[in-house]
């Protein structure tokens, strides 16, 4: 979903039907249970997606703000609507927009945006607003969405009014705000930590962001559950159609295993229905798999297709590559790069914009 979808409070504001939600609160996660679209994130038995399980059981009935981090197509937002689905506000909307939407909306008229925040924590009280998108935002709207969640905090905090009556104005802009219940989740596909530490990322919102912090695992750590995810894909096609759900072939299975998927489940549910198209029996078949065939590059085992960039961006990508590994500490990625730390602190004053403090 990109941003120049949104021109208005209302255009962003995308409450989620009752029928979408994955699950209802309290339901089981075994796989026979798991039958409407949104609960594939959570099939399987591998010890990523249990992990993954235990983590959104233990969080939902808790949180106020969390930081959903994972790769592209890994299934970020179905995640969010698991712990909707388990948190106490169950029952209210599930509202889903871009961080630079928010953003946008709340900056193009400085002297009421937090006034229209208040509006929009009115229609999601008691649900869950999901923000996509939050690494992809600049240093400048990374402030408005600091002052943002600055607002929900204080005001969440403040005593309640009485039904008619109003907010004092405080030195945030925030008033009138009825319904403060709302939880927040921000979703990214960047390492946020690893930015905020070396300026890449404002530290105070990242701190406001990440009180809990989930990693969704993508697909190629979580191979043993392709089978079920292809089970659960195939009878979901077959639904309605009168006729059984195909089945994979071992050797298809053995394929499908062995791809790198780097778009996740986005790129595995592509695959799979493409192939249930095209098999005309009730077996898929390799040869079926025509959507890994047109995209080989996509096999870690597959030369890598010609890529020109510019040295400074190769440079400055192994820098932050290597700053992950080392948790950003700027000491060891030095002496791991074999330079002194001032050069490092110049190569990272060069890529970046100043980190600012409010």
């Amino acid at each position: 979903m990109s941003s120049n979808q949104f021109t208005s409070e209302e255009r962003f504001l995308q409450p989620v039907a009752e029928s979408q939600r994955p699950y209802s609160a309290g339901a089981a996660y075994g796989s026979d249970s798991m039958h409407k679209r949104g609960d594939s994130i959570l099939l399987g038995e591998s010890v990523a997606v249990r992990r993954l399980r235990s983590q959104i059981q233990r969080i939902a009935p808790h949180f106020r703000t969390a930081l959903i981090r994972g790769e592209t197509g890994s299934g970020k937002q179905l995640v969010a609507r698991a712990i909707h689905a388990l948190s106490p506000g169950a029952a209210g909307p599930f509202i889903v927009t871009t961080a630079s939407a928010l953003v946008e909306s709340l900056a193009a008229n400085p002297a009421r945006h937090l006034t229209s925040a208040a509006s929009l924590l009115e229609s999601a009280g008691g649900g869950t607003l999901y923000l996509g998108g939050v690494g992809e935002l600049s240093f400048e709207q990374q402030e408005v969405l600091f002052r943002f969640l600055r607002a929900c905090e204080e005001h969440r905090a403040a005593p309640r009014p009485a039904i008619h009556s109003r907010f004092p104005q405080s030195d945030t802009g925030l008033s009138d705000v009825r319904s403060l219940s709302v939880r927040i989740l921000a979703a990214t596909d960047r390492d946020l930590r690893t930015l905020s530490a070396i300026g890449q990322f404002r530290q105070d919102l990242y701190a406001r962001l990440s009180a809990v912090e989930i990693a969704v695992p993508p697909l190629r750590e979580r191979i043993e559950d392709i089978p079920i995810l292809a089970g659960w894909l195939l009878r979901g096609l077959a639904d309605g159609s009168g006729q059984s759900p195909k089945l994979l072939a071992d050797a298809t299975q053995v394929q499908l295993q062995e791809r790198a998927w780097p778009s996740n489940l986005r790129e595995f549910e592509r695959v799979i229905a493409q192939a249930a198209a095209l098999a005309v029996g009730g077996l898929i078949e390799p040869r079926h798999l025509l959507a890994l065939v047109e995209h080989p590059f996509a096999n870690p085992a597959a030369p890598a297709a010609v890529k020109l960039e510019r040295l400074h961006d190769v440079m400055m990508q192994h820098v932050l590559e290597i700053l992950t590994r080392c948790s950003g500490n700027k000491v060891r990625a030095a002496d791991v790069l074999g330079i002194s730390r001032s050069t490092l602190y110049r190569m990272l004053g060069a890529g970046s914009a100043p980190a600012r403090q409010l």
